[in-house]
């Protein structure tokens, strides 16, 4: 135990400077832990180590550029490791948690993959939920009984400190084992508000994922899904205003996991027909408009990339209906620009996130310039095509500058060259040739990307590479 233990605090410190060495670390420390448990099977502490590593490994971005293995196949093991640790105790909120973040990265990682199922993400989404509900409900009733040993406690200081006045009473003879029992006492931290606020953000979290891929395919969830997930979400929602956490910061998380669920649940019930376009934009703007989200970065992001899903929403409607919904989705983009822009000013935001925010800047700029085209035909699209193209190549051209991820890097600056190239066509000029050897991927992953920009709406249907 101890041996894993320091294999851990070592691939710790390894992990920012050499990822390859920590994963190594990490690695052993799981093997002593497997070693444990092959002679103490029953062992909850070696079995929740070994569970709680792998899901580390696997979750953590610089760890897991550093897996050999098929990712799902490495996802699959650590779930396996907590439905052991899970066996030992079941009313174990911690691995609860933990086995609903692997299940949860599982469908995520196959909703990304073109040849998996949706189906398989969605029943995995829904076990998640299921254990974060029990997780849960766990923490609940050790928070109440938490608030009524400290109601209690303070009772019997009251009748001491009365006592006391009463008479004095003198030091009692403490041993040196009851000492370190009552240190040992003190490090156990109760369940706070924080926590169960922690737990409702993860659930929130989970349901969004899941409304995410239901609005890739509405016409093929069973007609069950919407009520099921009315029904869960609205017991969660029911939570939130009873949760009042001293840390205003714990608020605020609450705040924007519950706008973006808000915002997915709505996009799916617009895409399977359930709502229409005016109560999805009216329903969308009032999650987003609170006071917990105001001067937060991250809310700020959220609520821009959630007006770039609305239009992309609207986008997949039928032809004879773009025309009417042209106003709304300009208004959206603009609106969205304009959220990014307040959220790239925020005092103390992170590089990364001025760098995205440039690059969702880039991408509204280019929705709004492809209104310009038909069946659409936006007038101010179309009269301010020029500026449009401007302002997305300079914001690409930004993220490209700033951001610290290669692959984030790569497409920013590809869709940069696409509006340069775009404002040089329409003057009649314009290098096919330079634009898709402009990416050091090479011309084929340049042909991919701008494939790509057409089906998401990001060119015209009518781009054609002459």
């Amino acid at each position: 135990m101890v041996a894993g233990v320091e294999f851990e605090e070592a691939a710790g410190k390894w992990r920012a400077g050499d990822s390859a060495k920590s994963l190594r670390f990490f690695k052993r420390s799981i093997e002593v832990y497997d070693q444990g448990l092959k002679k103490f099977p029953n062992s909850l502490d070696l079995a929740y180590n070994k569970a709680r590593v792998q899901l580390e490994v696997v979750t953590h971005p610089v760890l897991v550029d550093q897996i050999e293995q098929p990712l799902l196949d490495v996802l699959q093991v650590a779930l396996e490791s907590h439905r052991y640790a899970l066996k030992l105790d079941q009313d174990n909120a911690d691995t609860l948690f933990n086995m609903s973040t692997v299940l949860t990265s599982i469908a995520e990682h196959i909703a990304n993959d073109d040849d998996l199922a949706d189906a398989d993400a969605l029943k995995a989404l829904q076990e998640a939920l299921e254990l974060q509900s029990r997780c849960l409900d766990i923490q609940e009733l050790k928070y109440q009984e938490s608030v009524e040993q400290e109601r209690l406690a303070n009772e019997q200081v009251n009748v001491d400190n009365n006592y006391s006045e009463a008479e004095p009473q003198s030091e009692p003879n403490t041993s040196a084992e009851e000492l370190e029992e009552e240190q040992w006492v003190t490090v156990v931290q109760p369940v706070t508000q924080e926590t169960l606020i922690d737990t409702i953000s993860a659930q929130l979290g989970t349901l969004t994922t899941f409304c995410d891929i239901v609005s890739n395919c509405p016409g093929s969830v069973p007609p069950e899904t919407f009520p099921w997930v009315e029904a869960y979400s609205t017991k969660i929602l029911q939570k939130v205003p009873t949760l009042s956490p001293d840390n205003q910061e714990n608020l605020q998380e609450l705040a924007i996991a519950k706008a973006k669920f808000l915002s997915a649940a709505l996009e799916a019930g617009f895409k399977s027909g359930k709502i229409d376009a005016a109560t999805f934009k009216r329903e969308r703007d009032a999650a987003y408009t609170i006071t917990e989200l105001r001067n937060s970065s991250e809310a700020l992001i959220a609520d821009g990339r959630s007006l770039i899903s609305f239009n992309s929403a609207l986008l997949d409607a039928e032809p004879e209906d773009l025309q009417s919904y042209s106003t709304v989705r300009w208004n959206a983009l603009t609106d969205s620009i304009a959220s990014l822009n307040s959220a790239s000013k925020i005092e103390g935001v992170a590089k990364e996130d001025v760098a995205l925010t440039h690059l969702l800047r880039g991408d509204s700029s280019m929705y709004l310039y492809v209104m310009g085209y038909p069946p659409t035909s936006h007038k101010s699209a179309v009269a301010k095509a020029p500026q449009l193209l401007r302002s997305a190549e300079v914001y690409y051209r930004n993220a490209s500058t700033l951001s610290q991820d290669d692959e984030e890097k790569s497409v920013a600056g590809l869709r940069s060259a696409v509006a340069l190239y775009l404002q040089q066509k329409a003057q009649g000029q314009g290098d096919v040739n330079s634009l898709l050897k402009s990416s050091r991927h090479g011309q084929q992953w340049s042909i991919e990307q701008l494939q790509e920009m057409v089906t998401e709406g990001l060119l015209p249907q009518e781009f054609q590479l002459a």
